[in-house]
């Protein structure tokens, strides 16, 4: 390798570590205090970087902010992925059944809680700011989920795919499988829960079980 090669390789590796080390504080932070309470100077100082390197990398705090929200975005994409892949797989016969395979795996990616505690804050900040980091993280992760899951269940149900009442009701299925990971504070206290234990996801993923085996998305399942 020639020397400027050597150069060019190691600057673009520096400059990657900065990036990702700016992303990662934004993350923090912004989860910690929000968008607004997050100063550039502050997140320089997290990432351990100079002020400079902000607009250098990405043109500033709010293309910074963005950045962060699509890490997380294609991030979470890929993980619902894993669970809807389940439904690509089902024959006619059995998309019932792998639809209740689908929203279980749904709800042990998201209740396992694999993914750094900050992530959480920072997507709890941008849905109740619902501002653009939201919408790019609904549009890239969510609504695709969503849009599979609606299908899925038009499909063994008959209903119309745009029928907004199926609609509502994926909606407000996923809605509260994810309120697992961000107001688990609430099902904890309900239930005298010191934390969620893998038996606990299993009572969840039971409930859900439940839940689409009754007539709340009008089908019964036969065994």
């Amino acid at each position: 390798m020639t020397e400027s090669k050597a150069t060019s390789s190691g600057h673009e590796a520096r400059s990657a570590k900065t990036r990702s080390q700016l992303i990662e504080a934004a993350i923090e932070v912004i989860g910690a205090v929000g968008y607004e309470g997050a100063s550039t100077r502050a997140l320089a100082t997290a990432a351990k970087t100079t002020l400079s390197a902000i607009p250098y990398h990405f043109g500033g705090k709010k293309e910074l902010y963005l950045a962060a929200a699509g890490m997380i975005a294609d991030h979470a994409a890929g993980r619902f992925e894993e669970a809807l892949a389940l439904l690509d797989a089902a024959k006619p016969s059995e998309k019932a059944a792998h639809f209740e395979e689908a929203l279980t795996e749904l709800t042990h990616i998201i209740m396992e809680d694999a993914e750094p505690h900050s992530w959480t804050s920072f997507v709890a900040r941008c849905a109740y700011d619902n501002d653009e980091a939201f919408a790019l993280i609904h549009e890239r992760a969510i609504a695709p989920m969503l849009k599979h899951l609606v299908q899925a269940a038009s499909d063994f149900t008959g209903r119309d795919p745009a029928d907004e009442a199926l609609r509502l009701r994926i909606n407000a299925i996923v809605t509260a499988i994810i309120s697992f990971r961000f107001l688990r504070g609430i099902m904890l206290r309900g239930m005298g829960w010191e934390s969620i234990q893998p038996g606990c996801i299993e009572q969840v993923e039971a409930m859900v079980r439940d839940l689409c085996r009754s007539d709340f998305l009008a089908v019964r399942f036969s065994h």
